[in-house]
């Protein structure tokens, strides 16, 4: 290989020095080289004319020259007859043939070099794009073989996930339903949101996710707002750039009826994961949930009947409990709060249940649950999603209604 310097300071001190290094070796040992047949001048400018090229070539030449010019003038001979005695005269041109054939193909050689090292540099480049190519698509393949192999959702899974969703309550399934698309999605917050019948507001049913991951609450205003447009298209929708920044990542709407009465809501979402693919699967599997929470309640209807006065949706007091520990365990499980709360009824039996539920039911939400005590002449109120705080306003609002109203009602 061709020694590679770049550094012309470089190539010019290693000159002076081996040249410099020779003449001190020649003077102080008296060894006369010039007067060689192997001339030690000679071969060194053989040498860098060789490793360096024409330009290192004469500079060595004329550096071996002053040299002999100076080692003449040390002895006391003429520097005239350098250039005048035919025998001197021969050395000096034999050095600056050696310097300029030698420089020629040292040039010559070293741009071959320079050309072929620069060309191999490319190919090295080249194949190593190359490889990252190959190596991308080798793990593409792999990827692509994985997804096919083991994807999530063969048979088996959407088996699976069909088996999870075949729950006998709508709380049953929508438990069932945030954990799989929270596996689904690698998410930590998730939550299913009961809308009101104005669309104005969002009262939060489940979640999974820290205290402070989804308010109780969620109030829907501006016509193009992120709920507002799932209200309007029905369809899976993804946070723009345009909306506000506490708005969700992703909803997607829950629809029974014709009408989105449920609204399921992603905070953090792994965006890799978030293809055209993945889409259509939250789609079939939200068609699938409004399906099977549209049925479950379908079928509890009956059974809810038997725990409720006739001809209304006021629960017994027992039956009301029950829903009082379901509350319990989705505040232990989901940490969603709910408040009960007690309004005497001072004129029992004066209006009929029917009408006080009539009159009842324009005050309260339609996920609030009603009881009632015969005995005692009790109304109780199941509030899913209000805080204790908040419970009071409430009582003293019913409170209020079954003061004035019903009291109106019955004269």
């Amino acid at each position: 290989m061709i020694y590679r310097q770049s550094s012309l300071v470089r190539k010019s001190i290693e000159l002076i020095l081996v040249i410099a290094g020779l003449g001190m070796i020649d003077q102080i040992f008296g060894l006369e080289m010039r007067e060689w047949t192997l001339n030690p001048f000679l071969i060194t400018v053989l040498l860098f004319s060789l490793r360096y090229g024409l330009t290192i070539g004469i500079s060595s030449f004329l550096l071996v020259l002053v040299y002999y010019l100076v080692d003449m003038v040390i002895g006391g001979g003429d520097i005239f007859l350098v250039f005048y005695s035919f025998d001197r005269f021969i050395n000096v041109a034999l050095l600056l043939l050696v310097a300029v054939i030698g420089g020629m193909y040292g040039t010559s050689f070293r741009e071959r070099y320079e050309s072929l090292s620069d060309r191999n540099s490319e190919l090295y480049e080249e194949n190593e794009n190359v490889k990252e190519v190959i190596q991308s698509v080798e793990e593409s393949m792999k990827a692509m073989q994985n997804r096919v192999l083991e994807s999530e959702y063969t048979l088996t899974r959407i088996y699976q996930v069909g088996k999870a969703l075949d729950q006998p309550t709508p709380y049953l399934i929508r438990n069932e339903a945030i954990e799989i698309i929270s596996d689904l999605f690698q998410s930590r917050e998730v939550a299913i949101y009961h809308v009101d019948a104005s669309f104005s507001a969002m009262r939060l049913s489940v979640k999974r996710g820290g205290p402070e991951a989804f308010p109780q609450t969620v109030f829907v205003s501006g016509e193009d707002s992120m709920l507002q447009r799932l209200f309007s298209n029905k369809t899976v929708t993804i946070r723009s750039v345009e909306d506000d920044e506490d708005a969700p990542v992703l909803a997607g709407p829950i629809i029974q009826n014709g009408k989105v009465q449920e609204v399921l809501i992603i905070n953090d979402l792994d965006f890799e994961r978030l293809t055209n693919y993945e889409i259509q699967i939250l789609s079939v599997l939200l068609d699938w949930l409004s399906d099977r929470i549209d049925k479950s309640r379908a079928s509890m209807q009956k059974e809810e009947e038997k725990k409720m006065y006739p001809g209304t949706c006021i629960y017994f007091k027992e039956a009301f409990e029950e829903k009082v520990i379901e509350q319990q365990d989705r505040k232990e499980k989901f940490d969603v709060d709910y408040s009960v709360i007690e309004v005497p009824y001072v004129n029992a039996g004066a209006v009929s249940k029917v009408e006080m539920e009539i009159i009842l039911r324009s005050y309260l939400r339609e996920v609030d649950i009603v009881g009632f005590e015969e005995g005692s002449g009790v109304f109780y109120f199941l509030l899913p999603g209000t805080s204790p705080e908040n419970a009071g306003i409430v009582r003293d609002r019913l409170q209020k209604v079954m003061d004035e109203k019903v009291v109106q009602y019955v004269q």
